[in-house]
């Protein structure tokens, strides 16, 4: 533990985050990926293990999903980045740069099709075999901020 995190009293011991499942968007590269989710309207799946698929039971009542999953091949040093096509440099928090020091990607995506342990989406950014750590309902009146701004 470094003398930063004693000092702040963070709590170090490792934990672990298990996949759920995996991603298949048909992009190879992450320079094939589009900017965001929302810039994606072809249809991606996420294939479930099947000791889940039980945990899908009603999912079918949310039209968007948020899916959190594990950005496998970023740099994990990351601290400052500078966005495509942008001039200004910001830190990793200030951004949705995949490269960061803990790597959870989070998308919404609207759920079109679910069978067999199956999601069929659209609106995802990441690459095919990205491991999948989570999904949960996008719930409109506690999701939507619209005070929300950003300075990009």
């Amino acid at each position: 533990m470094t003398d930063a995190m004693q000092l702040l009293k963070v709590p170090t011991e490792a934990f672990e985050i298990r996949p759920i499942g995996v991603v298949r968007t048909g992009f190879e590269e992450v320079r094939d990926c589009p900017m965001s989710g929302r810039r994606n309207p072809a249809t991606s799946r996420i294939e479930l293990a099947p000791e889940y698929h039980g945990a899908l039971q009603n999912i079918e009542l949310a039209s968007h999903l948020w899916v959190l999953y594990w950005l496998h091949k970023s740099d994990r040093t990351a601290r400052i980045r500078q966005a495509r096509g942008s001039q200004v440099a910001r830190g990793v928090f200030a951004s949705r740069a995949p490269n960061r020091p803990n790597p959870i990607g989070l998308s919404a995506v609207q759920l079109l099709n679910h069978s067999d342990g199956v999601l069929t989406i659209s609106g995802l950014d990441c690459i095919d075999g990205t491991p999948v750590v989570d999904l949960k309902p996008v719930v409109p009146q506690e999701d939507a901020r619209p005070e929300a701004t950003i300075g990009w």
